[in-house]
Formats: structure tokens, sequence, C-alpha cells
């Protein structure tokens, strides 16, 4: 089944009226009939493809029903019809969303609504249209909830701002409750700029209006996008570009490139959703900045938090977006991982190795499921300057490891512990032997038969992010570059094996492929019968290299002593051979 029930045609013809909708935008059109796009089934099953792939399906709206309800494909086009046929009578109405909390890092909780699946649907068909209208229409420096763009391509551009064309103060702005101060009726005056279709604008306007039930009470507040709606992210893109197009008039235009040698002030500002830094030469005119940027969101309805509002010179630091962009004394600015970036993971290990691991017991699943944390921090922040952080992680995993081991072994010595349980290798010089066991930590199950090992994160290589070249992804060849570049991004980005293949390393998919084979085989020794661990999985015929070593018609299962014999049988046959 293709992406549930849209098709390869769908998706064609989706990015041909998107292209043609980014065109027509570059050039500076108005859309006066966009809401026809709604009334296609084409796109509605797009948009059913995609919401049921978010893991926020699983979660339902105020009517109960998630994900599992549209398990089939009957169920799915049933949806499409009944959306389809309500847009086109004009007899749409969203539904109100459920509110829920989620808590954050400071202490405070997250408000979230949650819309029906439904609602999801026809969100997502909107998002669909207005996001290649909008696109190319955005600030070249916003790069929140936008395609192709990440947090680690704003902190280039600061670190190209502070390092390369010294703007060494900055404005670290941030909008208090954003999503949730939003004018719905400023919101709507911006959107009536570039969409004439009143249609549209109708539809969007019962969007922001439909109300949200909190503990069980219905309101309906005239402010506001949801956090959790898909549409959200994208309508306060539109409600903040003001903002970025506000500073870039006044000076971007005026200080040119941005090059050390021109006059002016040069104020320049890169925003992600609703946090932003505007970098500035002196400290007279970011302060001026923040009164002037105080005073515009005001105007709009919106509020600039005093508490994370701050105007910063490069020498201290600042952090944004879970990055520090600080100027060391040898003149290098560097962008490293923030130091509540780097107490979050210390605090999330710890309770991920006793809540898995010392809980547990010293089992695989529990060592992978320490890993994907060490993973997909790493792999966060191995675009910026990390390599100092990952080393004294390392040294912090080791011996946090160390310390918690002994818990549970309080009988045994240090020396056995690390002998059991702490892989090493050796050097001839005795300090390179203390730094590399400083910075390697495994545990073996049933050793030498089974080992996994943490990951080391000085083992992920820093690649550094490049700058964003600034092309509308919905427009054909624009396209392109920026699918080859993500590509490119990773090509290379190989590790090094971080866990220890189990039988010499046949290539990546080697474990998935063991793991059926014994499926195949019932867990049992096709030779013998016996369901006695070590299982080995044997190659019938030698394979080349990696090429054939993952075909399942050449493996079979065997026990470690009919592995064993079947070795010794071939060796006596070679050697034979080769005497004659």
């Amino acid at each position: 089944m293709q992406d549930f029930i849209s098709t390869h045609a769908d998706k064609a013809w989706v990015n041909n009226v998107q292209a043609k909708l980014a065109l027509r935008s570059v050039k500076g059109g108005r859309f006066h009939k966009v809401y026809n796009l709604m009334k296609t089934k084409r796109l509605a099953r797009i948009a059913i493809a995609s919401v049921l792939l978010n893991r926020g399906a699983r979660t339902p709206g105020i009517d109960g029903k998630s994900k599992e309800n549209y398990a089939t494909l009957r169920s799915r086009y049933a949806l499409v019809d009944e959306i389809i046929s309500e847009i086109k009578a004009k007899r749409y109405r969203p539904l109100p969303v459920r509110r829920v909390y989620i808590p954050k890092a400071n202490g405070k909780t997250r408000p979230l609504g949650i819309p029906t699946i439904k609602d999801r649907v026809v969100q997502e068909m909107l998002r669909q249209i207005l996001e290649p209208i909008y696109e190319g229409k955005f600030h070249k420096h916003s790069y929140g909830f936008r395609p192709y763009r990440s947090t680690h391509h704003a902190a280039v551009r600061l670190h190209q701002l502070h390092h390369r064309f010294g703007y060494d103060w900055a404005v670290e702005g941030d909008i208090k409750a954003c999503f949730d101060e939003i004018e719905h009726d400023a919101l709507i005056r911006i959107l009536k700029r570039v969409i004439g279709d009143g249609r549209v604008i109708h539809l969007i306007r019962n969007m922001l209006s439909a109300g949200i039930i909190d503990d069980g009470i219905l309101t309906f507040p005239d402010r506001g996008t949801p956090q959790g709606g898909i549409v959200s992210p994208l309508l306060a893109n539109i409600f903040l570009n003001d903002l970025d197009q506000f500073i870039s008039n006044m000076w971007e235009a005026y200080s040119g490139n941005a090059r050390r040698s021109l006059p002016g002030p040069g104020r320049f500002i890169v925003r992600y959703a609703d946090d932003f830094v505007v970098t500035c030469r002196t400290e007279e005119d970011a302060l001026t900045v923040k009164e002037l940027v105080k005073e515009f969101l005001s105007n709009i309805g919106l509020e600039l938090s005093d508490e994370k509002t701050h105007v910063t010179h490069i020498s201290d630091g600042y952090d944004f977006l879970g990055f520090n962009f600080r100027r060391f004394r040898n003149q290098v600015v560097l962008v490293q991982p923030s130091k509540v970036a780097l107490k979050k993971f210390r605090r999330t290990f710890r309770k991920r190795l006793i809540d898995g691991i010392y809980k547990h017991g010293f089992s695989i699943e529990m060592i992978r499921y320490v890993n994907s944390l060490i993973r997909s921090w790493g792999h966060y922040y191995k675009w910026v300057s990390s390599k100092r952080a990952f080393n004294a992680l390392d040294h912090f995993m080791w011996w946090t490891c160390l310390r918690r081991t002994k818990r549970v072994k309080i009988r045994f010595p240090v020396r056995k512990i690390v002998r059991d349980h702490f892989m090493s290798q050796r050097f001839s010089s005795r300090k390179k032997e203390r730094i590399h066991n400083a910075l390697t930590f495994g545990i073996w199950i049933k050793r030498p038969v089974h080992a996994e090992m943490l990951v080391r994160l000085s083992n992920i290589p820093i690649v550094y992010m490049s700058y964003h070249p600034q092309l509308n992804p919905y427009l054909p060849g624009d396209r392109d570059v920026l699918e080859k570049r993500r590509t490119l991004s990773y090509e290379g980005d190989i590790p090094k094996p971080l866990i220890p293949s189990i039988t010499g390393g046949y290539g990546p998919g080697w474990r998935s492929t063991r793991s059926a084979v014994l499926r195949r085989d019932h867990h049992r020794c096709t030779k013998c019968g016996t369901k006695e661990a070590p299982l080995h999985v044997h190659h019938v015929r030698l394979p080349s290299g990696t090429l054939g070593a993952e075909n399942l018609d050449n493996l079979t299962t065997l026990c470690g002593h009919c592995h064993a014999d079947t070795h010794k049988v071939k060796s006596v046959v070679v050697t034979s051979q080769t005497s004659h």
C-alpha cells in the first residue's frame, strides 16, 4: 500500500499545483480561487496519508477517534468523501480542540490544543496550499517550521554575523505566549493582503474560533492559534513575518551585505518561531532595537518577555535554540552545546540508566534504550563545535556507570567490575591506556558470546552545517538542489561501529538479518535440534565480502558445537585438497 491511500500520481499532481502557486507568489500575484483546490479528493488523500503517518495521530480529539479508527481503506475513503462533500457544500465546521498540558523544562506547563483527526486533515489540506504561497514571501532568515530549514541553519547564520562580520552585540528576544496571544482580526488582515478568496478566509476564521474544551469547560477565545494544530505554526510565521520585515526594511538594506567596513548600524534578525536574535554593532544600537521591537510587538497585540529578553555581548556568550554562542580570547566565535543542554542530558542519562539497566538488568534491550538517548543527542549536536563536550560526556557516562555498578555489586572489587562489565583496549603507553579507559564503557552479556556497548559520543564525527542557500523548495529546480544538499549532508557521515558486531561484521544490516534467520528456524539448531544457547547463524557458502552475507537462502541456525564441528570439517577438506 503506497502511503496509505495516496498514489504517486496524487503526489505528482500536488507538487505541480504547489509549484504553480509558488511561482505566482514570487511574481507578486494575489490568489482568488484557491478554495477550489480544497474540493479535490487528491489533496484530501495526500492530507490523510500525512496525518496518519504522524505520531500525534494516536492522540484522539474530543470525538475520541484516533489513528486506530481509520485503520482500513474503507474508513479512510469514507473520511475523504465526508470532508469533500462538506467543503463543496460549505457545511464544514471544525470541532473545538481538546486542551492538554505538557511539562516544560523550567517547571511550567505548555498548553496544547488537540484537534480531531478530521479537522487535522482539513488543516493539512490548507497547509499544503498556503505554505507554497507564503514560502516565497517569508524573510530569508526565518528558520522555524519551514521545509528544508532547521535550528542548525539559524546557528550558522548567527555564527557568520558574529565571527565573520563582527556584530558583537545580540538582543535575545522571546515573545510572551506568542501562539496564545495572536489576535484573530489582525491575522485575518495580514492574510487578506495575499489571499483574495473570501471562502478560504472564512474557513481559517472558523478554525481559529472553533473553541477550546479545557477540563470540560468550552470557551471561544478571540485570540490565539492553539499549539498542536497542523496549520498553527504556519499562521504564526505569517503573523510574525511583519516583525522580520520591520527589522529588514529599516537596516538590512541600508547595511548591504553586512561587511565589516560598511558604515551604519547594521542590525540583522534571525528568528526561529517565537524566539529571535537581532545582532548589532554597539550596545546603544542593541538597546534601541530592544525598545523598537517591544513597541512594534505591542502595536500588533504581542508582548516581549522581559525575563527572557537580554542584551548580551558575544564575549559573555548567550544561548539560543540549545546552542551557546561565544567569542573566546583568541577571537574565535564557537557554537557549542549550551550548559542547559548538557545538564539536561546528564539528568536524562542518569534517569534512563537507573530506570533501564539497573532496574531491569544488564540486557541488550535496556542498553539500546539508553543508546537511543545518546545517539539522538549526539546527532543533533554533531553539526557544531561539540568535540570537547562529547569527550567530557563520555568521561561522565563512564564514571556514572562505574559508580552505579559498584552500588549494585557491593561485594565485588572495582577491578573485577571493570574486567567483567567494562571493555577496554590496551596500548603500549600507560598514559594512552588511562585516557582510553576513561572514554570507553561497555557491558558484556554472557561474555564472550554477546557484547553490547554504550555509544561513545566521541565516535560520532563532527560535520559542520553549511549556510542555507535561500532557495524555494516549491520551485522544481530549487527543490532538486535542496534535496541533493540534504542527501549530501549525510553522505560519508557514517560513524565507526558504535556497537560491536555480534559475529565479525557483515554490514550494517547483519543484526536484523541474523534475527530474521533465528525466527525462521524457531531458535533451534537445524542440525541437532537443540535450543540451548549460544545459537550461531552460519553461512553455508562463504560470502564474498558483505555482498552475499545477508542472503537468507545461504544462512542457517547452528548451535555452538555444531558450528565448530562444521568449520572443523571444512578446514580438513581444504587441507586435504591443498596437499594434493
